[in-house]
């Protein structure tokens, strides 16, 4: 049984509150290992092409190394032991409510999944933490299109497939889409972090699977 959050943190990675725009809890993985996202980036117009997350990673090199530890030490726990992950997942997402207040946890801040493990664990996590939402966006669209056809989602737990291209409508096939919008209108719910100081303020329409699609603005 995990009773500290260092131990938590040795198996898991760390979770941040540190992701200034988000209500809650986050958890990042390097972007070196995004499976479709490291394609992506090679892409004109591609909402990879000009990641923040990556751009973060090159000028603070520290951070690139944490956030690669959180990759290393999801796989390997996931590989030995998925329990002890998911165990020390839930022990960190109580312990940051206890300091935020907030029942929101976004998955991929930065990176994305890598496998089903990955995928499956989120799961699992969520299911330990029924009075929390989740959020879990991906261009890991083909993996996510699998599980979906074997399993269902918890209803805490809304999993965005988000479009891979810039100005690109959503994706069909999924309950809950997200897309990125330059020079074409927003579909669906317009994300509004822009225009309040970058931040999510009051709005939580990512976690709620209510809402079919969000658009961000791209920045």
């Amino acid at each position: 049984m995990i009773k500290t959050l260092k131990s938590a943190q040795e198996i898991a990675g760390k979770m941040s509150i540190s992701n200034s725009k988000m209500p809650g809890s986050t958890f990042p993985t390097s972007t070196t290992k995004c499976p479709t996202g490291l394609k992506l980036a090679k892409v004109p117009n591609s909402v990879c092409s000009e990641c923040y997350a990556t751009r973060i990673e090159k000028i603070r090199p520290n951070v690139a190394a944490g956030w690669l530890k959180n990759w290393t030490k999801t796989m390997r726990a996931l590989a030995s032991d998925p329990d002890s992950w998911v165990e020390a997942s839930v022990y960190q997402i109580n312990h940051y409510y206890k300091r935020t207040g907030q029942r929101y946890h976004r998955w991929f801040d930065s990176g994305d999944l890598e496998n089903t493990a990955m995928l499956q664990g989120i799961v699992d996590v969520a299911k330990a933490t029924p009075d929390f939402k989740h959020w879990l966006p991906t261009k890991e669209i083909k993996l996510l299109r699998a599980y979906l056809k074997r399993n269902t989602l918890p209803d805490n737990l809304v999993a965005r497939a988000s479009s891979p291209m810039i100005d690109q409508g959503p994706l069909s096939g999924f309950r809950n889409t997200s897309t990125v919008h330059r020079d074409q209108d927003p579909v669906g719910h317009a994300c509004p972090a822009k225009y309040q100081g970058h931040s999510c303020g009051k709005c939580r329409a990512c976690w709620d699977p209510a809402v079919a699609n969000v658009s961000y603005p791209k920045h």
